[in-house]
């Protein structure tokens, strides 16, 4: 029976605990991971060391990894450039639809994935989270017992942060 997708694998015998990644291209393949970014260099093969994972997520995150690398190589392709606009309808009347491609084809770029070279070391650049400051935290008055919760005009009271805020942006 075939695998199906994220099934976990058993590993080869030679297997020495460390999964490799290759970028058989001849230019470096950045992606992101858990706001993290991966940088393989051109024509090595990297060990994959990805934080906090076990080496099923890494083996996962490998193959991801794998599919992003064999997309951005096959859009670079003749095959690709050929259908980009569309492949003509037969019946006429203009093309189909243009994003329509055989994921097959993207095959032969991962198996060059798991095929090893020389070799190299990866980079990982932490990038900076994207968290807005706001000042909501403001109190607004007591209320009573009988209304908690007091009519107040949110906007009115803000108005100071919020213009604050927004000339940040």
């Amino acid at each position: 029976m075939k695998n199906m997708k994220n099934e976990v694998e058993d590993y080869p015998e030679d297997f020495d605990g460390v999964f490799r990644f290759t970028n058989a291209s001849d230019e470096d393949f950045t992606t992101l991971w858990n706001n993290k970014e991966y940088t393989y260099p051109a024509g090595k093969t990297v060990p994959m060391i990805i934080a906090n994972s076990t080496q099923e997520e890494t083996q996962q995150i490998r193959k991801y990894f794998a599919k992003r690398l064999a997309e951005r190589e096959f859009f670079k392709s003749k095959d690709f450039k050929r259908i980009k606009n569309g492949t003509p309808n037969p019946n006429g009347g203009g093309t189909l639809v243009p994003s329509m491609f055989n994921e097959g084809l993207l095959q032969p770029w991962i198996d060059q994935c798991l095929t090893p070279l020389p070799v190299g070391r990866a980079t990982v650049k932490t990038l900076p989270s994207d968290v807005i400051a706001t000042k909501g935290t403001k109190p607004l008055g007591t209320g009573t017992k009988e209304n908690p919760f007091p009519k107040v005009d949110l906007n009115a009271e803000f108005k100071e942060s919020n213009e604050e805020m927004l000339g940040q942006r």
